[in-house]
């Protein structure tokens, strides 16, 4: 049987010496009493996905056990290298998911004419301020059923949120052990959003109202004791304060007041550029929001931390598009980056058609190779599985070389004469498409991938170039070291 809490033990406590004191005619009786058991409270911070927490309220199966304990934030130390960062998304538990909108180039409106894109394109730019609460995308992203997943969801690279439950397991502790009083929990809705401008991400949380709960309670304390306990909560970088900084202080509330508070609250980090030797100033930093109980005097506890979330930061100065340079950036590094074309996208049909058919079946695409396997890199499957397309400048020496070699291939120069070649077509209506694209990599000039050319209409060719320069752009895919895939669907 579950051992009453302590304010319920005091009460009865004092019921009952009332009533013996009536009782009881001889001073012995008061000298048989035992000495009062001695004991302490302690609060635990636990979490898990708001979507695991609706599953096991509804079988109801919930138990404490279910929960993961938030340990104490661990040393601070250096940031993650690149293939850190890209380890930890390796783990399912950390790599979130992607929202639908994510790179559909289907989406994006060119000029009917020029394949340039239009001023509306401009909506995908970077973020270059930060308001008290967070963008649009930030509530629609917390509107998916993704959200409530583990790992979160990314709705593009700028903003990432969240749904998950926070609380804390409260213990009575004695000779005999601890023993669970209750748990209080919430759903904080939790969102990341980039800065274009800026080496420095803000992180939102709000309470869904009404989304306090107090589980395991006696019935007196899920009353009178749980809704006055307290939780403060606020948002960290995980590595040094010489590599990163969260600023602003912790919230503190009771439980009823978080129940009804429903605003926004925010924190900024920011990563520091001096401390980055690498290329273009990257670091690569783990986020998280710390939280714990406020009552020292009645559940006093260690301090908790969330799982961790990614974010990459960067001092690229190659960056530029509609009028308006981008010069520092942050953004959020929990996806597997990816370009989307749609085959039902009119304006590049037969360009989404050439790589479906370069990835599924390599073998059958011109040109023709000498070996009898044909690997070209580049699909995505929802994983980084080292096949990921990297960019390089334009017009740059791998560019050049990358049109060279396909250049040949299109027109049936040394060494794909004759049948190795793509056979003829009008120049004067179609234009020679490659795959992988020649700003990457992995292109037609690379020593070990494969690559595809077929003739796709000039116009189509056009705009899914000027989509491939949108989607670099509003992914922020720096050269050489931010692997990307792309997706083709119907």
């Amino acid at each position: 049987m579950k051992r009453a809490n302590s304010r319920t033990r005091l009460l009865v406590s004092t019921l009952a010496t009332v009533l013996l004191s009536a009782a009881l005619t001889t001073p012995q009786a008061f000298a048989d009493e035992q000495a009062p058991v001695t004991s302490r409270r302690v609060a635990e911070p636990v979490h898990m996905s708001e979507g695991e927490y609706r599953k096991l309220k509804a079988a109801g199966t919930l138990d404490a056990s279910d929960w993961t304990v938030a340990a104490e934030p661990s040393a601070q130390g250096k940031p993650l290298t690149e293939a850190q960062a890209n380890a930890e998304l390796a783990r399912a538990a950390t790599a979130g998911a992607a929202a639908p909108e994510y790179g559909d180039t289907s989406k994006v409106p060119l000029q009917e004419r020029s394949g340039e894109l239009t001023a509306a394109a401009a909506a995908a730019a970077p973020p270059t301020s930060w308001g008290d609460t967070p963008p649009q995308d930030a509530e629609t992203c917390l509107g998916r059923n993704e959200a409530n997943q583990a790992g979160g969801l990314t709705f593009n690279r700028w903003v990432w949120c969240h749904r998950m439950r926070i609380g804390l397991n409260y213990y009575e502790v004695d000779e005999d052990g601890r023993e669970l009083e209750g748990t209080n929990s919430l759903v904080a809705e939790v969102a990341a959003v980039g800065s274009g401008t800026e080496r420095g991400i803000r992180t939102y949380l709000r309470v869904e109202e009404g989304s306090v709960s107090y589980d395991g309670w006696d019935p007196l304390d899920r009353w009178f004791t749980a809704p006055d306990l307290h939780m403060y909560v606020l948002s960290d970088c995980a590595q040094g304060y010489d590599y990163c900084q969260g600023t602003g202080s912790g919230v503190e509330h009771t439980w009823e007041r978080w129940d009804h508070l429903g605003a926004w609250l925010h924190w900024d980090i920011y990563s520091h550029e001096e401390a980055s030797t690498a290329a273009d100033k990257v670091l690569y930093h783990d986020w998280f929001f710390r939280y714990g109980g406020g009552d020292e005097d009645e559940y006093p506890g260690p301090e908790g931390r969330t799982p961790y979330w990614q974010i990459r930061c960067d001092s690229a100065n190659y960056f530029e598009r509609f009028g308006r340079e981008y010069p520092r950036a942050c953004v959020n590094y929990n996806v597997v980056p990816h370009l989307t074309y749609r085959i039902s996208d009119t304006r590049v049909e037969d360009v989404a058609r050439h790589i479906r058919f370069a990835q599924n079946e390599p073998t059958r695409t011109y040109p023709v190779e000498f070996t009898e396997v044909k690997d070209i890199p580049g699909k995505y499957t929802g994983v980084r599985d080292g096949r990921g397309l990297t960019r390089t400048p334009h017009e740059g020496p791998v560019d050049k070389a990358n049109e060279d070699v396909k250049d040949r291939a299109c027109q049936r120069k040394p060494p794909y004469e004759g049948d190795w070649g793509l056979p003829p077509y009008d120049t004067g209506t179609h234009q020679c498409d490659e795959y992988p694209f020649s700003i990457t990599n992995e292109g037609a000039s690379h020593p070990e991938w494969a690559f595809s050319v077929r003739a796709v209409p000039s116009a189509q060719n056009g705009s899914a170039g000027g989509l491939l320069n949108w989607y670099l752009f509003s992914d922020r895919i720096l050269y050489d070291r931010d692997p990307f895939w792309v997706e083709i669907l119907d």
